[in-house]
């Protein structure tokens, strides 16, 4: 009999730890409990609870005065830790002050925040580890709730695309060529820009190969518009009409110039009207210099962040900037099935079209998306909108509600 109490008693700790840790763990996969909050550091935890552990042998008294004051609610113990879990009143003050507070108990150990802790996807492309900037983003962390689906598709009006690419030839959806005459379905890249700005957007994503893109299960339609270097206004317009009119959710434009256009204008407008989210590089300029198309007011005009998650210096800035995402040294697919790093802001706004990508597959509108990008970004400048961040810098994993 003794040893059959015994064992009741092994058993049911194991069952209260057990019941601590579920405590202690997120939800469900990818989805925090819906009391969660974010903190300092983007850190989240649930905003009326602390994990208090207990000084190794303190006295009985002082451990149950542990939050009396507080009229604090034990949840739970897991007494292998010296360490239980209270829940406060809501209209007891700051949960700081209180975590503060109960610090200077002598019975006390320590206190933490009941934070929460979430599995992050990590794709098996062996190059991932290299795409900081996805992680600067938190695209990993977006991906538990969404990885976007094929019929998202994200156009990329740009030098057209390698057909044959690894990372790309799967995702290719629709291409056409308009630098030729008559026109082609063929768009096959000659320069290697618009392969790098495909896979930032899109790469095929957990095959094994290269590297991940922003949108893992977002298809591509390819407009080639530049050929020699440049884009003709009638191109690109001819390209955002052609892509808006065969459903893509999606139009990046990573090019750009100085001088405004009706005809480019209008086709901006064009996208969208008709339910498009259209994103644009602010431009390389490094000076207060508008550039277009990304400075009309239905485009999203998208700056460039480096490594340190600050402005690089070459981005062009005013307070028709609206977002900010990473355009120094990112790495992404290239010419002849390759891989390689590029800068610039038009490496910036393939990052948010792979966002907006994610946030389409979710089922939001145009006008929606565009909030949650510019409403969730990370403020890096002065508070609030500023000309060099805009909004800030894009969280993938705030907007699409994480």
């Amino acid at each position: 009999m003794i040893g059959l109490a015994r064992q009741t008693a092994i058993l049911a700790l194991a069952a209260l730890a057990a019941v601590m840790l579920l405590a202690l763990a997120p939800q469900a996969w990818g989805q925090a409990p819906e009391r969660a909050v974010e903190g300092p550091g983007t850190a989240r935890y649930v905003p009326d609870e602390l994990i208090v552990t207990y000084e190794p042998r303190a006295p009985a008294e002082p451990v149950r005065a542990v939050g009396r004051r507080f009229e604090a609610r034990a949840e739970e113990a897991v007494p292998e830790l010296d360490a239980r879990l209270l829940s406060f009143p809501d209209d007891e003050g700051s949960l700081a002050r209180i975590k503060q507070t109960l610090e200077e108990n002598p019975a006390v150990e320590s206190v933490d925040y009941n934070y929460v802790r979430e599995p992050a996807f990590t794709p098996d492309d062996p190059r991932f580890g290299d795409q900081y900037s996805l992680w600067q983003i938190r695209a990993n962390k977006a991906w538990n709730m969404v990885r976007g689906g094929p019929e998202v598709d994200i156009a990329v009006v740009d030098t057209g695309i390698d057909s044959d690419h690894p990372d790309l030839q799967a995702k290719i959806e629709l291409r056409k060529d308009f630098t030729t005459t008559p026109e082609t379905p063929i768009a096959e890249d000659n320069d290697g820009h618009g392969t790098h700005v495909a896979g930032i957007a899109a790469a095929v994503t957990d095959n094994g190969t290269g590297v991940a893109g922003a949108c893992p299960g977002c298809d591509l339609f390819v407009a080639k518009v530049v050929k020699n270097g440049g884009a003709t206004d009638a191109d690109v317009a001819d390209g955002i009409v052609w892509a808006t009119d065969n459903g893509a959710e999606v139009v990046n434009l990573s090019l750009g110039g100085p001088d405004r256009s009706d005809a480019l204008k209008n086709a901006v407008d064009y996208a969208w009207n008709h339910g498009a989210v259209v994103v644009a590089a602010a431009g390389n300029s490094g000076r207060a210099v508008k550039d277009y198309p990304a400075a009309y007011p239905n485009a999203i005009a998208v700056a460039a962040t480096n490594k340190s998650d600050r402005r690089a210096s070459y981005s062009s800035y005013g307070k028709w900037v609206d977002v900010a995402a990473p355009g120094s040294g990112v790495f992404s697919t290239y010419l002849s099935g390759g891989y390689k790093s590029l800068g610039g802001t038009s490496m910036s706004a393939p990052h948010v079209a792979g966002l907006a990508g994610l946030l389409a597959a979710q089922g939001r509108p145009a006008p929606e998306i565009r909030s949650r990008i510019e409403n969730t970004a990370t403020d890096l400048g002065p508070d609030g909108k500023d000309k060099y961040y805009g909004h800030g810098r894009i969280n993938a994993y705030r907007a699409v509600g994480g």
